[in-house]
Formats: C-alpha cells, sequence, structure tokens
C-alpha cells in the first residue's frame, strides 16, 4: 500500500484551523481554477441550486471526488442529489453511471441534468430507492459506490454504513463524505457529528477497512473504503496522493490535541410540542407570540422602560422548557431579531445546569452583525464558540429546566425576536 489513512490529519482538522490553513487555501484554488460548470441552462440548473452546488467549497470537494475516479469506472451513486457529483465523475472518465435517491426530485434533476449534457448512453438508470432498502447484490456492477454528504442527513449512520458495506461488491471500493467535526452544524438537514473516532468505529462496524482518509476544504472528511478485496485499491490510492502532492504539507511537529468527548445527533424539535413562556427582567416588558401547530415559530417583544442612564438596559425574551426531555449537551435554534441595532446582547442560556451555574451563550451584535441583519441559525454546545457566540469552555448541562433566549435591550428601546427552528443536541 502507498501509505496507511491518515486520520492524524483528520484529528488536526479537528481541532483550531490555523495549521491547516495553507492547504485548505490551496484546496479552494485548485476548485476555483479547474472545476468547469456544467454548459447547461437555467432551464436545467437554476442560479439557486449553481450558487449552493458550485461555491467555493463544493467545488474543490467536486474535483478532489473526482481524483478517485479511474477511467473506464462502473461507477453506482447512493444519494445523487442535484446531480453534479455524477456531472463531475463522467466527465473524469467513468464508463457508466446509476444511481438512486430517496427523493424523487433528486432523481429528476440528476437525470434532466445527464440528458442536458449528453451522458444518455452512459446514464443507465436513476432510480427512488432508500439507502437503507440495499441488499447483497444491488451494487454487484460497481467498481466505486459514491455516496457523498449522505450519511449525515439519515437518522441512523451506523446502520446505513453497515446497509452499504454488507451490498459492496469484494472488488468494489466506496467513497463516503461527512461533515467535518463543528462544520455545517447550521444545516437543518444534518442529523449527526462525526468525529475520527466515531468513523473508525462506523467502518469496523460495517465490515470495511478504510483505503484513504482525509480532511476536505475544512468542511468535510473525505474516506474511500473497501471489503478487503479490491484489484483497484494501488491505482486508486496513487491516483489520490498524486493529487493531493499539490497542496502545501501540514507542520506536524507536534501530537494533535485530543478531541473531548462529543455528542453524536441533532434532534430536531417542533416548537409547537414545547411549553414556551415570557421571560425578563423587572425593566422589561416581553409580549409572546407562543407557537401553534400550524405556525411552528416563537416570537417575543422586548421593549426596555426609558432611562437616561444609558447601562439601565432590560433583558428579556423566551423561555423553552426541557421539561420531559432527556439530557441535552448543546441546542441548535434558528432565529432572527429586528432592530439590531437596539439590542446591547443577544443570550442563551440553560439555568440550573448540574455545574451549580448557569451555561450562557453571549453574542455582543457589532457594526457588521446590525448591517447585515438575517436569519441565522447556531448550534451551541459548551467548549465551542460559534461566530458570533462567545461560548462557556465547559458546562455539564443535566438538570438544566429550560433553555432561555433573551435580548438585552438599550433604554427605552424595542426589539422582536423571532425562533423559528429548534434542536437538541446530544
Amino acid at each position: 500500500m502507498p501509505t496507511s489513512p491518515d486520520w492524524d490529519l483528520v484529528r488536526r482538522a479537528e481541532g483550531p484551523r490555523a495549521p491547516l490553513a495553507d492547504r485548505v487555501a490551496s484546496e479552494l484554488e485548485r476548485g476555483r481554477r479547474d472545476y468547469a460548470p456544467p454548459e447547461v441552462g437555467s432551464d436545467v440548473v437554476s442560479d439557486k441550486v449553481r450558487r449552493v452546488q458550485e461555491d467555493a467549497y463544493n467545488r474543490a470537494r467536486l474535483e478532489r471526488i473526482a481524483d478517485v475516479v479511474l477511467p473506464g469506472e462502473e461507477l453506482v451513486e447512493v444519494g445523487c442529489g442535484a446531480g453534479f457529483v455524477a456531472a463531475r465523475a463522467l466527465a473524469a472518465g467513468a464508463a457508466s453511471y446509476r444511481a438512486m435517491d430517496l427523493e424523487a426530485s433528486c432523481v429528476r434533476r440528476t437525470g434532466r441534468l445527464l440528458d442536458a449534457l449528453g451522458h444518455e448512453d452512459r446514464a443507465r438508470s436513476i432510480v427512488e430507492k432508500d439507502l437503507y432498502t440495499l441488499e447483497p447484490g444491488d451494487l454487484d456492477d460497481a467498481s466505486l459506490v459514491i455516496c457523498s454528504e449522505v450519511v449525515e442527513h439519515v437518522p441512523d449512520p451506523e446502520l446505513a454504513l453497515e446497509t452499504l458495506g454488507r451490498a459492496l461488491p469484494e472488488d468494489a471500493d466506496l467513497l463516503f463524505t461527512v461533515p467535518l467535526l463543528g462544520r455545517l452544524e447550521q444545516v437543518w438537514g444534518h442529523l449527526s457529528i462525526f468525529t475520527a473516532e466515531r468513523l473508525q468505529s462506523m467502518l469496523e462496524r460495517a465490515g470495511l477497512e478504510a483505503l484513504h482518509v482525509e480532511p476536505l476544504a475544512d468542511r468535510w472528511v473525505l474516506v474511500v473504503g473497501h471489503p478487503g478485496g479490491s484489484q483497484r485499491r494501488t491505482a486508486r490510492v496513487e491516483q489520490l496522493l498524486a493529487a493531493g502532492s499539490r497542496h502545501p504539507e501540514v507542520t506536524r511537529d507536534e501530537a494533535p490535541p485530543a478531541t473531548p468527548p462529543q455528542p453524536t445527533r441533532f434532534d430536531n424539535v417542533p416548537l409547537g410540542s414545547r411549553d414556551v413562556s415570557a421571560v425578563s427582567s423587572s425593566r422589561a416588558a416581553v409580549e409572546v407570540t407562543p407557537p401553534t401547530p400550524d405556525e411552528g415559530s416563537a416570537a417575543a417583544t422586548v421593549t426596555a422602560a426609558g432611562s437616561p442612564l444609558p447601562w439601565r438596559r432590560a433583558t428579556g425574551g423566551l423561555a423553552i422548557s426541557l421539561a420531559d426531555v432527556d439530557p441535552v449537551q448543546g441546542v441548535r435554534l434558528e432565529l432572527e431579531v429586528d432592530s439590531l441595532a437596539d439590542v446591547a446582547a443577544v443570550t442563551v442560556t440553560f439555568p440550573g445546569a448540574a455545574s451549580g451555574r448557569s451555561a450562557t451563550w453571549t453574542w455582543t451584535p457589532s457594526r457588521r452583525d446590525v448591517q447585515s441583519h438575517r436569519r441565522r441559525t447556531f448550534s451551541l454546545r459548551p467548549g465551542r464558540s460559534i461566530t458570533p457566540f462567545a461560548a462557556p469552555r465547559s458546562a455539564d448541562l443535566t438538570g438544566a429546566r429550560r433553555v432561555e433566549v433573551t435580548l438585552t435591550v438599550r433604554p427605552g428601546r424595542t426589539a422582536h425576536l423571532d425562533l423559528s427552528r429548534i434542536a437538541w443536541i446530544r
């Protein structure tokens, strides 16, 4: 084998970004320089889809996926999405392509794109199918199976990879990608958090050996696995290493910092299923619009009493009950604050945590925040500061009775908080 899987580099990427900054910049530059967008009209691929699928990071991802494809490859994709992986893999020399996706809209979009690109002769079939229903024999024509940006969307990633491993032919390889620890957690369709240790455990449970592993563009972990009998593995790794050698080496003078135990999943929660109430200080008047089954968002209007003293601010907002909820390790929430210029701080607090202190995340809006006001998603858990929130270094949230989302409003001013989605991190 040319090299062993680089789990060390993945662990380094899970920590501070600075040590890998030059490598990431090089990956992004390669995507900008080498990626050739499919030449089709907006009637085939909308501008909105392109903005997402062809941003700087996804261009880097698509170019790196192309490095895995060998000439003449018999390719099967599980979870074809909008068809951009298919288009890039066929351009890289795959001899044939077929795919499956749970969503009928993805099946249609991928088929439409490949037809527009003139790949009808190589695109054999694109069908609607659930990953969990794969059986041995379903992938027998494949030399490479690609499952990129799928596993984090399913409810049981371990079972998903085990199902893929069971169906994978002995002489085929599996390429899959998942978000790097701490990245892309604001995406509501993402249900899982992955560490190097979890990925290694998943591969072992699936009966797969890691052929190649690397962090990719500060967003993903790319894994190529095989069941032990692949005849193409040496050529595939050599091709991957040759393409990857263009990027700067990462200095490894010291061992990577140990990654502390991490939560594993996001449980999206209908706000209408929770008890939502007002929380306020003595100087704040708060009006709450609770969620309903039809309208899932909750809102609070916070008005601070007038005062000539600028420090006489007032705090108020929403409290979401944790009654009958299993212990949580954090929260993901989507919120919007209007009149941000009148807000001194946005705070998310878990009162009554086991540490004896409230676990608190604080965002002090900057001038840029005020100017770029919009609805945003934040994934908050102890030990990880997510811009613009500062996080507590550590906190045990066991025993917390509620989570409070509050605004600290300047004297005589009013601000409105809209909380549209929430998920428990576990």
